[in-house]
């Protein structure tokens, strides 16, 4: 059942023959008709925008790799961003950084810390010179080498032993000693746990499973059984452990109602819902992508890919608008 029958929707007006006009180049173009009645100024103006250079427009969603799949790298720039709203989420922040950059990051924080507590090893056996609690000999305090090689010694739990061979640690003189030593090693416990968690969900990330879905690069645009349709392929490659529940969605980027609606005083509504002809959208879209799919939208009087003057002798109003209530 089509989505005429489905919504009750009025189909589109039939065009004359000699009121066709090709649409523009552009990528994913449109045929569109313009009616006879429609004055020769407004002719050529809707002449232009269907024929306006539509390539440089970036995809929202971009397919960058060889096979047209998506890297989940969506087209959107963030203006006036507050940076303390992303600190609340700052785990799912840090999963985006690539392996390279995280592990590298990673890793300076960890021999940072390392440097850290070896800078204070090293000060608190130069505040007791007279105490021998294994670090460096009586009266001479450890240096940065050794003070370097026991803070990693102890971050790492290798057990060699003190610096000095003794024993030292477990005097009651030594109780500033065994409290840098418990500081680290709780740091250590915590920062192991993080990166385990860490490297997880790097590994577990559905993103790269979207690597194998792969896509029409072109979208085909026919006239079928007197209906205007949008048909888009989609197959995955992995086809022997198949996704579960895949459901299709469609949307449409307008930009031209997007402008238009801000010079009307609407509410402006950029992304819009595409309804789905197939896989039906009132099973959900369900489809089993394990085999090439289709999947097709009607261009009905109610589909964002209309142009404007055919919905508004459909007398179809623009969505999402503000509605002015006078009492």
């Amino acid at each position: 059942m089509n989505d005429q029958k489905r919504n009750g929707t009025p189909p589109l007006p039939p065009a004359p023959p000699q009121s066709t006009l090709p649409s523009g180049s552009g990528r994913g173009a449109l045929p569109q008709y313009i009616p006879n009645n429609v004055r020769a100024e407004k002719r050529e103006k809707l002449r232009q925008d269907q024929s306006g250079d539509i390539t440089s427009i970036p995809r929202l969603i971009k397919r960058d790799l060889p096979h047209h799949q998506s890297t989940a790298k969506v087209s959107i720039v963030r203006k006036n961003l507050v940076n303390k709203l992303a600190l609340h989420d700052w785990f799912h922040m840090l999963l985006r950084w690539t392996t390279t950059f995280s592990i590298s990051i990673l890793l300076l924080v960890w021999t940072f810390a390392i440097i850290v507590f070896a800078l204070i090893y090293m000060y608190d056996d130069k505040i007791n010179p007279l105490v021998e609690c294994g670090l460096g000999a009586a009266g001479d305090p450890i240096g940065f080498n050794g003070a370097f090689a026991f803070s990693l010694e102890t971050c790492t739990t290798v057990g060699y032993g003190l610096p000095n061979s003794t024993n030292g640690f477990f005097e009651q003189s030594c109780t500033s000693l065994q409290a840098i030593i418990y500081f680290q090693m709780v740091w250590s416990m915590m920062f192991n746990a993080f990166l385990f968690s860490f490297f997880f969900s790097r590994l577990s990330r559905s993103q790269e499973r979207s690597v194998q879905v792969l896509f029409s690069n072109k979208a085909i645009i026919e006239r079928k059984n007197g209906k205007w349709v949008i048909h888009i392929r989609v197959y995955d490659l992995d086809s022997s452990l198949s996704l579960v529940e895949a459901h299709a969605r469609m949307y449409c980027v307008s930009w031209n109602e997007y402008a238009k609606q801000k010079s009307e005083d609407l509410q402006p509504q950029l992304l819009q819902t595409m309804r789905i002809l197939h896989p039906n959208d009132e099973l959900d879209s369900s489809l089993f992508p394990s085999i090439p799919s289709t999947i097709t939208h009607h261009i009905d009087a109610y589909s964002p890919l209309t142009p404007s003057y055919f919905r508004k002798e459909a007398n179809v109003l623009h969505g999402h608008g503000l509605v002015y209530v006078y009492i």
